[in-house]
Formats: structure tokens, C-alpha cells, sequence
């Protein structure tokens, strides 16, 4: 029997080549897009004002912690948010942190936890007496409010994100406002109609409003109607509220935003640590966030200054646990 010659069928050749083709072409507009949004959050970044800590490198934490397996979580990651009072578009180094939060992300669960500091805290300062944690920005910045905290609560916790009441309110404005819910009480101290340290450009009533980011700058700052207890409560509302509008943007949305807030900030991210950041976004928008406050209710008592300010003296002991167990369970 004669053996056929065997001849490559042109049109399989054709179709592999065909295939390569597009493939290559495919791959090559893949590579393209890639490296445009690579340069596009590099441009992005770069309009953010950086600011290194004291000893600080990238990735490393000042301040040596208690490594108490029950009480730590290296997917958890903590962030010290700062709102100072600056009332103008610049920063300043004599500004004191009027709002001092702790925002923990669990970057394996995807849970958000925010803690507010009473800003009566008394804390130890090196050189001074015993005084309140807010006026440690005063007396060092951000880097001894951040190694204060740090040392405080033996916290592991170094970095931190700046704005100031002019920045806040303009974020606010970027997202395009928040709604929240007001008391009756609110809704009077915000209208002016009984003595009030904040007063809104609109007028508000008990139940939802839409607030502008002057607003909500007014509503966070609200304290004279109750107490700071109530104030730091209010700051949390509007974080929330944000965070709220934020997840539900589209991406050209988020660039806007992005845009408009990132030369707004302070911080000591790095570049590359924000990049990590902005890649695992996306996991936490399903999720809520959960609120507390420090210290926590029957865990401190009073002390005085020599000038007679009152300091809430702490049982330092029970809120570092209370607070770890809240951050890390």
C-alpha cells in the first residue's frame, strides 16, 4: 500500500496565525492600558503633600509594640486620623488636632473599625506636665500625636492621614455632601435658635438632611448643645455618611474625587503604600463600620493642671484592652 504524503492544510495555518495575531494584539492593548493607569495614579499621587515621621521608614513602625498574639493582627492595618483647625487652605505647625480617630482595616476580612479619642485625654509630654491629647499637636505635630498614641495605648499604629476644616469641607462638597440624620436639639443649635458654637449656611430641621461639606463641617463641630462626648459621635456620623457615598460612585466618580481631594491631604503614607491601598479598595465596599469611643465609659476618672484644666485620667490598663480587643477581634 502507498503511503499518502502528509500537507499542512493552509487554512489551520492561517486560523493559528490568525489566532497569534490577535492575541498579540490583545495583549498589546492590555499592556498599553495597564501602563497608562499605572502612569495616571503615579500623576494622581503626586499631588499629595508627603510628610515623613521622626525616624520613620517605609513600612516600619516607630514605636516597638507589645507583640501579644491576642491583641495583634498583622493583616490589620491602622491609621491615625487627624482633623486639624486650621480655617484657611494652609497647614500650620501650631494647629491642635481638633478630631482624632483610629481607622483599623482588616485587609484579610475586609471589617472597618473606627475609634474616636476623647480629645481630654491626659497624656504624658516630654518637657511638659501631664496635658490634653489634643495639644500634643501643638506642641510636636502630627509625629508626636502619632508616637503618643502610639506609646499610650501600645498600639501598632504609624501612619496617619491629615485634613483641616477647610480641606474637610471641601472633600465633603467632592463627594457631593452627605445626608444625616438630625435631633431636634441639633437641628436648633444648627439654626442658631439657642447658643451654639456652630451655625449651618442652610437651614436644617429634626430628621435627614443634606449637608454641604461647610455644613457638615458645622454639624461635626457642634459641642456647646451637649457635650464633646456627643461632638465626637457627630464626627463619626459624618465619616460614615462619607465613606457611605463614596462606595456607591462610579470610576469617573472616584477620579474626580480623587483629583479634587488628594492635594488636600497630609500624610506619611508612601506612594507605594497608597498604591497597595487603592488596589484593595474595591474588597471594602460592601462593608460597614463599626464605632466606638476611648476611653470607655467607667474606665477613667479626673484630674487637674496646675492651670486647672480637667484631664480624663484613664485606667490605662482596661482601655488598651478594651481597645485592642475591639480593633483585633
Amino acid at each position: 500500500m502507498t503511503k499518502k504524503e502528509f500537507k499542512p492544510n493552509n487554512g489551520t495555518r492561517n486560523t493559528k496565525k490568525a489566532i497569534i495575531t490577535v492575541c498579540s494584539v490583545a495583549l498589546a492593548v492590555i499592556l498599553c492600558v495597564l501602563g497608562a493607569a499605572a502612569l495616571y495614579i503615579n500623576h494622581m499621587l503626586d499631588k499629595i503633600d508627603y510628610e515623613n515621621t521622626p525616624g520613620q521608614e517605609d513600612g516600619q513602625n516607630v514605636v516597638e509594640v507589645n507583640d501579644d498574639q491576642n491583641l495583634w493582627n498583622g493583616d490589620v492595618l491602622n491609621v491615625l486620623l487627624l482633623g486639624t483647625d486650621e480655617r484657611s487652605d494652609e497647614y500650620s505647625d501650631n494647629a491642635r488636632s481638633d478630631c482624632m480617630m483610629i481607622l483599623s482595616l482588616n485587609r484579610k476580612t475586609h471589617k472597618m473599625r473606627l475609634t474616636s479619642l476623647e480629645r481630654g485625654i491626659g497624656v504624658p509630654i516630654e518637657g511638659q506636665e501631664d496635658d490634653w491629647l489634643t495639644h500634643t499637636f501643638a506642641y510636636g505635630g502630627a509625629a508626636l500625636t502619632l508616637k503618643t498614641v502610639q506609646e499610650c495605648f501600645d498600639l501598632d499604629i504609624d501612619r496617619y492621614v491629615r485634613v483641616n476644616f477647610n480641606s474637610f469641607a471641601q472633600i465633603i462638597d467632592a463627594i457631593g455632601g452627605v445626608d444625616i440624620e438630625l435631633t431636634a436639639l441639633e437641628a436648633q443649635g444648627l439654626n442658631g435658635e439657642i447658643y451654639t458654637n456652630a451655625i449651618t449656611n442652610h437651614p436644617v430641621q429634626e430628621g435627614w438632611n443634606h449637608l454641604d461639606g461647610y455644613d457638615a463641617l458645622q454639624y461635626a463641630r457642634q459641642r456647646f448643645i451637649d457635650s464633646d462626648w456627643q461632638r465626637i459621635e457627630r464626627q463619626r456620623n459624618v465619616v460614615s455618611a462619607a465613606f457611605d457615598k463614596v462606595k456607591t460612585m462610579s470610576v469617573f466618580q472616584w477620579s474626580s474625587l480623587l483629583d479634587t481631594a488628594l492635594p488636600l491631604v497630609k500624610t506619611n503614607f508612601t506612594k507605594s503604600e497608597i498604591t497597595s491601598l487603592l488596589m484593595d479598595a474595591p474588597g471594602f465596599t460592601n462593608s460597614e463600620i463599626e464605632q466606638m469611643t476611648i476611653p470607655a465609659e467607667g474606665t477613667y476618672g479626673s484630674k487637674k493642671t496646675s492651670d486647672g484644666r480637667s484631664l480624663l485620667d484613664l485606667d490605662w490598663e482596661t482601655n488598651i484592652q478594651i481597645l485592642k480587643k475591639f480593633i483585633y477581634s
